[in-house]
């Protein structure tokens, strides 16, 4: 099945997929993922880096968020009219009883697909479009190609650090085996959200620290 024309007709560019390592599988019979990203308007992301989170980005945010779903439920139809199976992540869901987590992290299988790396602010950070990306997950038993590894482009600048408004990000690198507590302090983060924006999607986004990272084509 080839699921990259399917990315093509959907005007998707970045994507990859691997082998699930046993830790990171969710559903055993599905061994496999695919991962892919798409980038938010520079427009957008400009207007956060110069005035903080905007109510249009939130409507983007959720738009992007929507169509992530449409093209990983395209692509699980497609692999089990194949005859595999196949399961997608929703591109933003908490399913933990305090809100924090989702059913998998959408980073860790960009990074094992070679999209990008993990940066000071936690988020994926992509060669093209640094942090300024939304993910999306497919998992599958279908046979994929290994498209390996990529060097983590987040240079350690700690620019993210010292905008995020919260205080949540510790200023730690990323490191294969590090916790996400040590990185940032995501109760912190979400409680400053939903105070300082609480007019803005009542308090769900932010992007401060996706939109001050200078990696990528965004200009800053």
């Amino acid at each position: 099945m080839d699921y990259v024309k399917i990315f093509r007709e959907k005007n998707i560019t970045l994507y990859g997929s691997d082998q699930l390592p046993q830790s990171l599988q969710v559903y055993e019979t599905l061994p496999n993922v695919i991962s892919f990203a798409l980038p938010l308007p520079r427009a957008i992301v400009r207007e956060i880096a110069e005035n903080g989170p905007t109510k249009t980005y939130f409507h983007h945010y959720r738009t992007c968020n929507a169509y992530i779903d449409h093209v990983s439920y395209t692509l699980v139809l497609a692999i089990k009219a194949e005859g595999y199976d196949a399961v997608y992540i929703p591109a933003s869901q908490s399913v933990s009883e305090d809100g924090y987590r989702g059913l998998f992290p959408h980073k860790a299988a960009a990074v094992l697909c070679g999209l990008g790396g993990i940066g000071m602010n936690d988020l994926l950070i992509t060669p093209d479009y640094g942090a300024s990306v939304r993910l999306g997950t497919v998992m599958t038993d279908l046979p994929v190609a290994r498209t390996g590894k990529t060097e983590n482009p987040c240079t350690g600048c700690a620019k993210c650090v010292s905008a995020c408004p919260s205080g949540a990000l510790f200023g730690k690198k990323w490191e294969t085996g590090i916790s996400v507590e040590e990185i940032i302090d995501v109760r912190l983060c979400s409680a400053h959200m939903k105070k300082a924006y609480k007019k803005i999607g009542r308090g769900a986004v932010c992007g401060i620290c996706m939109a001050v990272c200078p990696v990528g084509r965004v200009p800053k």
